[in-house]
C-alpha cells in the first residue's frame, strides 16, 4: 500500500495531530453489525475485538448483534442496514470458481437488495476487470486477470479481510462411519460425504447444527445451509467436486460447441419423488423459470444465458449472448431441476404473485433424497431414495441446537452422531482425547471479514477504509479467539485456492501508527479526547 510522505506530526495523548489542521465533522459513529454472542460466540468476540482496534483509533463503534438467521440475514442481504457488517461466507467447491469472492460479490450492478455486493460498493476498475475475466476461458490469461482484480481489491478495501476459519467437524464413530470421505472446502457437509454416512444403528444418521433451514423453495434460497439440503432434495445437472471441478449428475455429458454454445445430454428413466419422469422438457422449463423469475440468488449466473432450445428426448442446447467462463460450474452446476408439472400452475393454484413466495413446505424433487417431515426450529428428516442412481447411504436427521456448545455435548453424549456445526475452537483439543469422537479439520476457502456500506456516508473514503485494515488486532483474534485454527490473507480468494490466489497483496498487521499516518496524510485529525473527525 502507497502512502505519500509528510512532515514529521506532533504526538499528543496518543494521536496524531498538525497544528495547521483545522478539524472538520467527527468521524460518524460505525453501525456493526454481528452474530449472536450465545450461538456464535467466536464470530461476536471477533467483532468485538475489530471495534476494540478501531475505537484504539478514535473512531466510535456500536456493536448490534442480531439473531441470525432472522432478522441478521435480512438486514445484511436485503436492506442492507449497516455500516460494517461481521461476514462470514463458508467455504464451498463451487466457491473455488474465482468470479464468486471478487466480481460476483463486489460488481456495481450486484449492488441491488438480496444479490451479493450487500456493501453497494462501486469501482470502475473493478467492475471493468470482473467483466474481463467473465469472458476468457483459457484459464492462465484469465489467472492474469483475477490477479489483477485482487490487487485493485486490495487497494480499494471495501473489506477488511481478517481470516480464513480451519473449521474442525466431528462424528461419533461408535454411531456412523463415512466409508471413503473426501476432503472438501465444506467438510462434512459436502453432498458428496453427506451421501456416503452410514448408520450402524437402527436410526438415520443424526447431525447437530444451529440452523435451521429457512426454506425449501429453491427461488427463495440464498444461504449455504439452504442450498445444500435443496441439493439433496433437487437434482442439478452438474455437481462440483471436493476438488471444484464439475462431476456430472442429472448430466450425462457436456459437449462445448464453441464459446457460446453448450449441448447437455441428460439421463433417461429417472424420476421425480412422485413417479413422473424427469424430460428435457423440466430442464427447460427449470432454467426459463429461474431466469424469467430472477431469483435473486441465482440471478447473476443467468444473466448471459440467451436461450435453452431442446434437440431431442434427452438433448438441450444452451445459448450465451457472450462467453461466459464460469458457465458450467456456476450455472449448470447451481440451478435445480424443477418438476414443471408442479411450477408451472404454482401462482394460479395459490394465487400468490410471484413462486418465490411459495412455501413448497411438501417438496417434489428428483434428487436423492425427500423431505419426510420438518418441525421448524427442531427437526428436519431427510429420507434417502433408494431408486436414485447416486444411491444415498441413510436416510438423515437434523436437529437443531440453541448453540455450538451443545451440539458438542450431545455428540459427546451419543444423542447426535455427526457434528456439522463446527466445534468451538476452545473444546478442539479435549474432543480430540475422545476415544469414540473422530475428528474432521477442514480448510476453508471461505474466510472472515468485516464488510463495509460504503452506500453510507461513514464509510465512503478510501483512506479511512485503508486506515482500519491497519487498526485490526488480527493475530490476538487468531489466537485467542479462534485457538489458532485460521490462517491469514490479504486476499478474498484465500491460500488454498491457491492458483486463483494473488499471494503478492501486503498483508495488513496491527499497526495503529500507520492507520494514523495514513489518516493524516488524507487530512484527518483528532480532538483532545483522541475521537477521529473527518477532513475540514
Amino acid at each position: 500500500m502507497r502512502v505519500r510522505n509528510i512532515a514529521t506530526p506532533l504526538i499528543f495523548l496518543g494521536v496524531l495531530t498538525s497544528p495547521a489542521m483545522t478539524a472538520g465533522d467527527l468521524v460518524p459513529e460505525l453501525d456493526f453489525l454481528t452474530w449472536p454472542a450465545a450461538k456464535y460466540q467466536h464470530y461476536y468476540e471477533t467483532s468485538n475485538y475489530i471495534a476494540e482496534g478501531w475505537r484504539k483509533l478514535g473512531v466510535r463503534v456500536n456493536l448490534n448483534p442480531a439473531p441470525f438467521p432472522s432478522p441478521m440475514l435480512g438486514m445484511w442481504f436485503k436492506e442492507h442496514k449497516f455500516d460494517v457488517v461481521m461476514s462470514v461466507l463458508s467455504g464451498a467447491p463451487y466457491r473455488m470458481e474465482p468470479d464468486f469472492f471478487t466480481n460476483a460479490q463486489f460488481n456495481s450492478k450486484s449492488r441491488l437488495p438480496g444479490d451479493w455486493n450487500v456493501g453497494e460498493f462501486s469501482d470502475k476498475i473493478i467492475d471493468a476487470l470482473g467483466e474481463k475475466q467473465l469472458g476468457i476461458y483459457d484459464a492462465n490469461e484469465r489467472r492474469k486477470v483475477v490477479l489483477e482484480l485482487q490487487a485493485e481489491l486490495h487497494r480499494a478495501q471495501p473489506e477488511a479481510i481478517i481470516a480464513s476459519v480451519i473449521s474442525t467437524h466431528a462424528i461419533n464413530t461408535q454411531n456412523v462411519d463415512i466409508p471413503g470421505f473426501e476432503p472438501a472446502p465444506d467438510g462434512l457437509r459436502s453432498i458428496w460425504n453427506l451421501m456416503r454416512m452410514q448408520s450402524k444403528q437402527d436410526f438415520p444418521v443424526r447431525l447437530g447444527q444451529t440452523i435451521d433451514q429457512a426454506t425449501f423453495n429453491p427461488l427463495a434460497a440464498n444461504t449455504a445451509e439452504d442450498l445444500i439440503n435443496l441439493s439433496l432434495v433437487y437434482d442439478r445437472l452438474i455437481e462440483l467436486g471436493t476438488d471444484g471441478k464439475p462431476r456430472n449428475r442429472l448430466a450425462k455429458n457436456l459437449k462445448i460447441v464453441d464459446d457460446v454454445t453448450i449441448d447437455v445430454t441428460i439421463r433417461t428413466g429417472h424420476s421425480f419423488s412422485d413417479g413422473k419422469p424427469v424430460t428435457a422438457s423440466d430442464v427447460k422449463f427449470s432454467f426459463d423459470y429461474f431466469k424469467k423469475w430472477e431469483a435473486s440468488y441465482f440471478k447473476k449466473y443467468l444473466e448471459r444465458l440467451e436461450s435453452v432450445t431442446i434437440v431431442n428426448d434427452d438433448t438441450l442446447r444452451f445459448k450465451l449472448s457472450q462467453p461466459y467462463a464460469p458457465f458450467i460450474l456456476h450455472t449448470l452446476g447451481q440451478i435445480f431441476i424443477l418438476p414443471e408439472h408442479v411450477w408451472s400452475t404454482v401462482l394460479e393454484e395459490t394465487g400468490l404473485d410471484k413462486p418465490q413466495n411459495f412455501r413448497n413446505d411438501k417438496p417434489i424433487g428428483s434428487g436423492p433424497y425427500t423431505l419426510n417431515y420438518w418441525k421448524e426450529g427442531q427437526e428436519l428428516f431427510l429420507s434417502s431414495r433408494t431408486d436414485h442412481y447416486l444411491k444415498p447411504g441413510s436416510d438423515l436427521l437434523y436437529v437443531v441446537f440453541g448453540s455450538a456448545e451443545v451440539v458438542g455435548a450431545a455428540l459427546k453424549k451419543g444423542s447426535i452422531d455427526v457434528s456439522l456445526q463446527p466445534l468451538v475452537p476452545t473444546i478442539v483439543k479435549e474432543f480430540a482425547k475422545e476415544p469414540n469422537i473422530k475428528l474432521f479439520r477442514t480448510y476453508s476457502n471461505g474466510y472472515m471479514a468485516a464488510r463495509y456500506n460504503v452506500g453510507k456516508p461513514a464509510l465512503k473514503d478510501q483512506a479511512l477504509r485503508q486506515a482500519l485494515a491497519f487498526a485490526i488486532p488480527y493475530a490476538k483474534i487468531i489466537k485467542e479467539v479462534h485457538g489458532g485454527d485460521a490462517t491469514r490473507s490479504a486476499s478474498s480468494i484465500v491460500p488454498i485456492n491457491g492458483f486463483w490466489h494473488n499471494a503478492d497483496l501486503e498483508l495488513p498487521t496491527f499497526n495503529l501508527k500507520r492507520a494514523r499516518k495514513i489518516l493524516s496524510d488524507a487530512g484527518y485529525s483528532w480532538d483532545d479526547a483522541g475521537l477521529l473527525h473527518k477532513p475540514e
